[in-house]
């Protein structure tokens, strides 16, 4: 943390008509209401922060692609109904969550998890500007954690990255009703980005093995998907689509979707890193070991659904026997309040965005921090004033 220009920030910068400002700007820019909080701050890291997440984000995105890892991975993380032919060696992009907690009286990052599936890498860019022109806050406090990379560097990335070679009408973002998503703020900015437009995932036509979707009022052929459905939303709702997985159409990924399964919770206890707890699948042990406090995950779920934060071996026992290996016995992390805010100190979650660029190697890009007072992060728990999602700032 660079508690120096933390209080800066709050000194000469923050007055609650800025706050205004910014929520204002935002969504005048992104032109659709925002249903997250956007904490009032940006934070603002120390490079020492920066480094130890990035590094530790390459490593462990590293790990989940290696072929011992993989050829495990596919037979036991992937659902037989979603396995499809012709796994990529990585996925195109990947986030990776770290709890700060401190240790010896130091700051260190604490892997939360990690998934071979999009976030907002649109939306935190207007964030980020949003920050900047509201504040009034001077150019030299950057969002990316490589240090290379720039403003305009990111946006042709980004655009390079999702349409590839394709006009944008050929291309989709892809989830299930993707208006009435609370990362829609997010899609609104891939849209003004790069031309590539949101599909619900139930509109698209599949002739033999050809997507079309709607555009300009006629049905196009769809080449390239950013996938963004999450399929236990998918099962959630019964959803039935033109499509089998296992028998894929013709169309360019890019997000292959069995990375979801394939670097996710499921891929905790087989990393080796100091910031990663200790992880076990619930099939392998009979009771909660007693050597440090664990946290009762399911493997697929998201946005902190199904979340135990205090098991018992009833609760254990609970799991269908069947259903065990779906579940996963974490160590709890120890969250330190290491934020300062006019309401109290602050829990962090940071995640580092990750994008691979063709086949190159895996890049650090965008920052995203969750941050509130309370045991849980996902932005349903953080409703408060001085909580809710924000960005990193880091000094070039």
């Amino acid at each position: 943390m660079n508690l120096e220009r933390q209080q800066w920030f709050y000194r000469d910068h923050y007055t609650p008509e800025r706050y205004r400002r910014l929520k204002e700007h935002l969504q005048s820019e992104l032109r659709t209401r925002i249903d997250f909080r956007i904490l009032e701050a940006p934070v603002f890291c120390s490079s020492e922060l920066r480094s130890a997440i990035a590094e530790a984000s390459l490593a462990l995105v590293s790990q989940c692609t290696t072929p011992a890892y993989l050829d495990r991975a596919v037979e036991e993380a992937i659902p037989p109904s979603y396995r499809m032919p012709k796994v990529p060696p990585h996925p195109t992009c990947a986030v990776v969550d770290f709890a700060i907690s401190m240790e010896s009286g130091a700051i260190r990052p604490r892997l939360v998890e990690l998934q071979g599936f999009p976030s907002l890498f649109a939306y935190q860019l207007y964030l980020a500007e949003a920050y900047h022109l509201a504040y009034e806050l001077p150019e030299e406090f950057s969002p990316f954690f490589d240090s290379a990379l720039t403003t305009d560097e990111y946006r042709t990335l980004l655009e390079r990255w999702l349409l590839g070679s394709h006009h944008p009408d050929n291309t989709a973002l892809v989830d299930y009703h993707p208006l009435e998503q609370k990362t829609y703020p997010d899609f609104a900015a891939t849209y003004l980005l790069t031309g590539m437009a949101p599909t619900d995932i139930l509109d698209l036509v599949c002739a033999e093995r050809t997507l079309f979707h709607q555009r300009g009022g006629a049905l196009q052929p769809l080449r390239r998907i950013y996938m963004r459905a999450i399929p236990d939303e998918l099962e959630q709702h019964n959803v039935e689509l033109p499509f089998a997985w296992n028998d894929p159409p013709d169309v360019e990924w890019v997000v292959h979707p069995n990375w979801y399964f394939l670097m996710s919770k499921y891929s905790l206890p087989f990393l080796e890193h100091p910031t990663v707890p200790r992880a076990m699948f619930c099939d392998s042990v009979e009771s909660i070991p007693s050597d440090c406090r664990y946290v009762l995950k399911p493997l697929y779920a998201f946005a902190g659904k199904g979340v135990n934060l205090s098991p018992t071996d009833e609760d254990l026992r609970a799991l269908p026997p069947e259903e065990k290996h779906n579940w996963l016995l974490m160590e709890k992390i120890d969250y330190a309040p290491v934020l300062p805010t006019p309401e109290g100190n602050n829990f962090l979650e940071i995640r580092c965005m990750v994008l691979w660029e063709d086949d190159s190697h895996p890049r650090p890009t965008m920052s995203l921090v969750r941050s509130g007072r309370a045991a849980m992060m996902g932005s349903r728990y953080l409703t408060e004033p001085w909580t809710g999602a924000s960005i990193c700032f880091f000094e070039q």
